[in-house]
This record gives structure tokens, sequence and C-alpha cells, in this order.
């Protein structure tokens, strides 16, 4: 039986050694070519856009917009990554144009997004640059190739969308607390460095002059990831921001009476509740004043429920834009509010609702076209009930029970006045 002759180390050696340097010569973010890189980028952005869109019958009237200007921009940045993918596999160069077009136009409708979110105006000039961008991309890929140019422009649109996206949602940071709006703040930033570190990459290092989808490149390689980052991971983050919109629409549902836009009953209860467990543990003055508007019935009976709804309104506007520093007011129902005056002892409560009492009667409200005669706007008069807590007054409760009685006597005197509880 024939034995197979044994290898020389030196043969053996000598072919590990080769086959080690060849492992170098392919590392291994060279199996992702930039072409490939760019087909699963689509699929990943395309499953982002997708469940943006299972959510939108489930989003509130004010976000769908701004939700169908993001979806339709996640599409476009998938439309974008199968061109360019298509690009680096036939070499066609008019793919570019039309995979640069879809960038930019994506870019514009992230921002008007973002400006719809945060209830802006919408103009046209969003998509102004977008175009430039377009008519620039297409003479520098068509009539006079420049990759290095091209990139230079495609990082000063990126740069110039991003910045105005983030710009938007500082000013919103501003207004209401938001996470998903500082990560998406935090990811645009990131973003637009690492673009700027691409295009000085292709300005220094003369890069492929045809095509970013040039093989063998890490940096032609990771750009359809930089180009997918925002739909996939930025479209988490929209998303994320939209349930916060709904969540603070629910707490403000909950909280707020949706006639005046004052604080409801429950939020009164709430808050006064908080008071009157820090003046018991403190020692501080507080007080309550019950506040109603005399003769109300006689408004809604002569002039309609419409009529009484625009005095309510219009009441409770003189009481919000009269309180001061810790003082609050909301509406218990009906005609009747409740204002909460912190650290102030029976005096201080009193002249604070003279105060009230004093705005309510020297405004005038406007019954609306519908009822436009020689007596409208009307005039309205409150009564008030105050009451300081005593030591007899173990809950919010009992508090405003006995402010109830003080507003009985005031409405006894003749109505418009204050009264205060014994």
């Amino acid at each position: 039986m024939a034995t197979r002759p044994a290898e020389h180390p030196v043969t053996v050696g000598r072919v590990a050694l080769e086959s080690s340097i060849a492992l170098h010569e392919f590392p291994p973010f060279a199996v992702l070519d930039a072409a490939t890189a760019f087909v699963v980028a689509t699929g990943f952005t395309l499953l982002n856009g997708a469940v943006l869109g299972f959510m939108h019958p489930a989003l509130t009237d004010d976000i769908k917009p701004s939700a169908a200007d993001w979806r339709i921009g996640t599409l476009l940045f998938a439309a974008a990554c199968t061109l360019f993918a298509a690009n680096g596999v036939s070499g066609v160069l008019w793919l570019l144009p039309i995979a640069n077009a879809c960038l930019f136009i994506g870019f514009a409708l992230y921002w008007r997004s973002i400006r719809r979110y945060v209830r802006r105006d919408d103009h046209p000039w969003i998509f102004v640059p977008a175009a430039l961008g377009i008519v620039a991309l297409t003479w520098f890929t068509l009539v006079s190739p420049n990759l290095p140019l091209r990139v230079a422009i495609a990082t000063v649109l990126n740069a110039f969308y991003t910045i105005a996206m983030v710009s938007v949602l500082l000013r919103h940071l501003k207004q209401e607390r938001s996470r998903a709006g500082a990560f998406l703040i935090v990811l645009l930033a990131v973003l637009t460095l690492l673009v700027v570190l691409r295009a000085v990459y292709y300005a220094t290092l003369g890069a492929d002059a045809r095509s970013i989808t040039a093989a063998g490149s890490l940096v032609a390689a990771l750009s359809p990831l930089l180009i997918a980052a925002l739909p996939i991971v930025g479209t988490t983050a929209f998303a994320l921001l939209c349930f916060e919109r709904i969540r603070s629409d629910l707490h403000a549902v909950a909280t707020t009476d949706a006639l005046t836009g004052l604080p409801n009953r429950r939020t009164i209860a709430e808050e006064a509740q908080r008071f009157v467990a820090l003046a018991k543990t403190s020692g501080a003055p507080f007080s309550i004043a019950v506040i109603d508007i005399d003769h109300f019935k006689q408004i809604n009976d002569r002039y309609g429920h419409d009529a009484g709804d625009l005095v309510l309104i219009g009441v409770a506007n003189a009481l919000k834009a009269n309180v001061r520093g810790a003082q609050f007011v909301g509406r218990q129902g009906g005609e009747e509010f409740v204002a909460l005056f912190e650290s102030a002892n029976v005096e201080d409560a009193r002249v604070a609702a003279e105060r009230l009492r004093a705005a309510v009667s020297e405004a005038t409200y406007s019954l609306g076209e519908a009822h436009a005669s020689s007596e409208s706007p009307i005039s309205a008069t409150v009564s008030i009930g105050v009451a300081t807590l005593t030591a007899n007054d173990q809950s919010f409760a009992d508090l405003l029970r006995r402010a109830d009685r003080a507003l009985y006597a005031a409405k006894a005197s003749g109505r418009n006045c204050v009264s205060t509880a014994t």
C-alpha cells in the first residue's frame, strides 16, 4: 500500500505564512462591500418605515401629518440605498442623481416632519436647498464628474438639514421635556460629525472618482450605514417622540378642564391635599377660595348654553390672569372655581380673593356672533368664600366645606363680594 510522502516543515510554514498574509490583505469589513451594505440598509430602513406605518392609525390627528412626512422620508432613504446599491453593481452613473434626489428630499421631509410635530408653520422653501443640491449633484455626476465635490455638496446639505432639525428640537426641549427629542438631537449631531469626517476623507485621500460604492474601501462600506442610521435609529426615536406627545395629551385630558383649560377637579384636590400636608408639617398658613359665578343660570336661560360656555371661558381667563406667585386656580365644576393660596393667612387670602373678584367684575364677555346685539358683550360677577387651614381641618375636604359655607354667606349678603369662614 502506497503512503503519501510527508510534507517538508519549511513548505508547511510557507503555506501558513502566505495564508496569513492573504487574510490581512482582505480584512473582515471588505467581505461586506458597499453595494451589499446598501442592500442590508435598505431592508432595515423599510422595516422601520413599515413599523411607523402600522403605528399611524393609533396616532392622534395632530401628529399624523408629521408622522406621514417622516414615513415618506424613510421610504425615500430606502429608495436611495437601493439605487446606490444598483449603481455599485451596474456602474450606471445616472442612478446616482436619482439616488441623491431621494436622499435630499428625504432630509427635507424629515425637517418638515419635525416642524409639524412642534406645530411650526409649513413653508415651500423647506425643499429649496434639496432642489439646488439635486441640480448640483446631477451636474457633477453626469456632466463634470467629481466625487470629492459631490461628497462636499451632499455633506453641506446633510449638515444644513440636520442642524435645522436640531435647532427646532432644541426650542421644543425648552418648552417640553423629551428624552426621545434629546436622543434624536444627539443622533443628528453624531451623524453630522461622521458625515463631515467622511467628506474630509474623500477630499484628502482622493478616493475613487466615480462612485462611493467602490469596493475595498472601509469608508465606502460605512457610507450606507451613515445614510441608513437616521431612518433606522431616528425613526425609532421619532416613534418614541410621538408616544411622548400622546402620553402628554392623555395626561392633559386627565388633569385639565376641557372647556376652560384650567386644572380640573381632580388636579385641584391633589394639589390642595399636597399643600395641606405641607402646611401641617411646616406650620405655614394655607388658604383656599371657592368662586361661583352669580346668576349663571339666568345667563344660560337667556342666551343659551353656548353663551354660558363663553362666559365660563372669559371668567376663567380673568381668574388665571390675576393669580400671582404660588397661587393656583382651577375649575371645580359647573360655574364654580377654586383658588389655592399657598403660605397665605386669612388677610392675605382675602386680599387675593378681592383682586380676583374685581378682575371678573371689571371684564366684559363677548357672546360671539350668534348673540351680536346691544346686550353683547355682557358683564358677570362672582361671589367668593375664603377659608384658612386650622388645626381642626384634617384634610382638604374639611377646608373646602368651610369655604363653601363662606360662599353661601357671600351669596346671602348680596353677591359680588368676598366672605371669610370663621
